[in-house]
């Protein structure tokens, strides 16, 4: 089969020739199996894994006026996010919208627009990757860019004590994403397969927000991103971290296909749970552990829960192989490989 066949096949729960599998992964990563497997790039790396998927989210270049630099010459992105050179940026500066009081001021912020950015290169970087599964569009984070704009614990309060302020900046930032996967599904018409989408909605012990606030202020805006991709003939999938068990069900009312990463150390998130309550409605994007297994086991542990994973979805599908969180530094190479290579798909 095809990658584009076997991704196919494995969304409708029909037959494969093997494991659909991806892969995802810090930079340093990947320079470290290229360096160990004596690749050249990190398409190498992923064709020697047996990757299906290709991740082009948000590949439109920014081609607006850059935001002014904080006074250490620190850069700010678009929404005016200070930059904080890999830090969590809300412990080291101020956040633009931090003391952010009215409708009013939320308004007068200065909004990006989907117009700023050069979608022209995108058939082409489809086209590339022909072979496989094309994953685009805008990321979307809704929650964690309204986050970065006022602070966490700042947003949080926002919903609670000033709801229309929270809803104001949510709506700027849903438009903004809406029109950039707007402008993106226009120039990969026929050459991208899925939207690809994430936000973190959940915690290690449960949702980072009540059920109620995230059909609230959420579930709306999520839907139209969905109905923009579902008209555009795209599956939808969508990252989330963390325990987020209890919103699942209303993700996938609004058209979920395939969720992502499967975070199975957090709570109630446990795989066979997972399929037992929605593996007739979605697919599952990941949960090969990387708080625990991959990180602290051996090559067998590894082995041993890839072979789990396998032998779980063996009879109806449902199942694309990769982490429960992208690969970082302290997974051992070795573990790395051991996935693809009890999924049958390592070619080195």
């Amino acid at each position: 089969m095809t990658a584009k066949e076997r991704f196919r096949a494995t969304v409708c729960r029909q037959p494969v020739d093997r494991p659909c599998v991806d892969y995802e992964a810090n930079p340093d990563v990947s320079e470290a199996l290229c360096r160990h497997l004596d690749l050249s790039d990190l398409e190498a790396l992923r064709q020697a894994l047996g990757s299906d998927l290709r991740n082009l989210v948000s590949a439109a270049p920014y081609t607006g006026e850059p935001f002014p630099p904080m006074p250490d010459g620190a850069p700010r992105d678009y929404f005016g996010v200070p930059d904080s050179r890999g830090t969590y940026s809300s412990t080291v500066y101020r956040p633009p919208l931090a003391s952010v009081e009215t409708v009013a001021e939320v308004e007068a912020h200065p909004w990006p627009c989907a117009g700023d950015f050069d979608y022209s290169g995108l058939r082409a970087l489809c086209e590339a990757h022909a072979d496989y599964v094309t994953c685009g569009g805008a990321w979307s984070p809704m929650l964690c860019t309204a986050m970065h704009l006022t602070g966490m614990v700042e947003f949080l309060e926002l919903m609670a004590s000033k709801p229309a302020v929270a809803e104001a900046i949510l709506e700027h930032l849903c438009e903004f994403f809406y029109r950039y996967s707007e402008r993106y599904f226009e120039a990969t018409r026929g050459v991208l397969d899925v939207f690809f989408m994430g936000d973190d909605f959940g915690i290690q012990t449960g949702p980072m927000i009540s059920p109620a606030m995230f059909q609230r202020f959420l579930l709306p805006r999520l839907k139209r991103l969905y109905g923009l991709a579902k008209d555009h003939g795209l599956p939808v999938m969508m990252h989330s971290c963390g325990a987020i068990h209890p919103l699942i069900p209303d993700l996938i009312d609004i058209g979920l296909d395939i969720l992502d990463p499967i975070q199975v150390r957090a709570a109630d998130m446990d795989i066979e749970g997972l399929k037992r309550d929605f593996g007739r409605d979605i697919t599952f994007h990941g949960s090969i552990d990387t708080q625990q297994t991959l990180p602290r086991g051996s090559v067998a542990d590894v082995e041993a829960e890839v072979r789990a994973r396998l032998d779980l979805f063996a009879e109806d599908g449902g199942f694309i192989c990769c982490g429960s969180q992208h690969y970082m530094i302290d997974i051992p190479p070795e573990n790395i490989l051991a996935i693809y290579r009890t999924c049958g798909t390592l070619k080195v």
